[in-house]
């Protein structure tokens, strides 16, 4: 365990200081050409279209089709913004409303193919709580994650020091049993 932290934390390290010495992609006077936003958001819409069709086409056991199907999907949503999508056309607020849907639909996308994976294999979805990525000592998965509320203040807080209501709302992503 702590030797995986410490590859993690090493990669990290070497990341950000490769790209802390990389020269500017932009200077002063210089041209950007091409949109990559609209690029990056249709690459993420490919990869979530993707990542449904293994447990559409009945390949949910195959791990090759998790793998491919995504890859493919991201390469058929990419290739083509890169070639679309020349500076200043579309408007910025169409490439950069791709780009927010592709990271909004992200989750989405993964707990659909898993449900759909698990109504495939006959399997009851599981929906104890935990959060969005679970990891264990013997495998991770994904699931559905506990969301919670509860108020921020007690009312002997509120009442004794004159405060509003607020309340906390809990969404956890990653949880873990080692």
């Amino acid at each position: 365990m702590r030797a995986h932290v410490a590859k993690i934390f090493i990669a990290a390290f070497t990341v950000v200081t490769l790209a802390s010495q990389a020269p500017s992609a932009r200077a002063d006077g210089d041209v950007v050409k091409g949109n990559i936003a609209g690029t990056v958001g249709l690459g993420l819409l490919g990869a979530e279209v993707g990542l449904l069709l293994p447990p559409a086409f009945k390949l949910q056991d195959r791990w090759w089709a998790w793998v491919l199907f995504p890859t493919l999907g991201a390469v058929a949503g990419a290739v083509p913004g890169a070639l679309l999508f020349d500076e200043g056309s579309p408007k910025p607020a169409v490439t950069v409303s791709l780009l927010g849907a592709g990271m909004a639909l992200a989750i989405p996308a993964i707990v659909g193919a898993v449900a759909l994976k698990n109504k495939r294999d006959n399997a009851e979805p599981e929906y104890e709580g935990g959060a969005v990525l679970r990891f264990g000592k013997v495998n991770s998965r994904w699931g559905v994650p506990a969301v919670g509320a509860a108020p921020v203040y007690s009312a002997a807080e509120q009442s004794k020091f004159g405060l509003r209501q607020r309340t906390f709302l809990s969404l956890p992503l990653v949880s873990g049993r080692f």
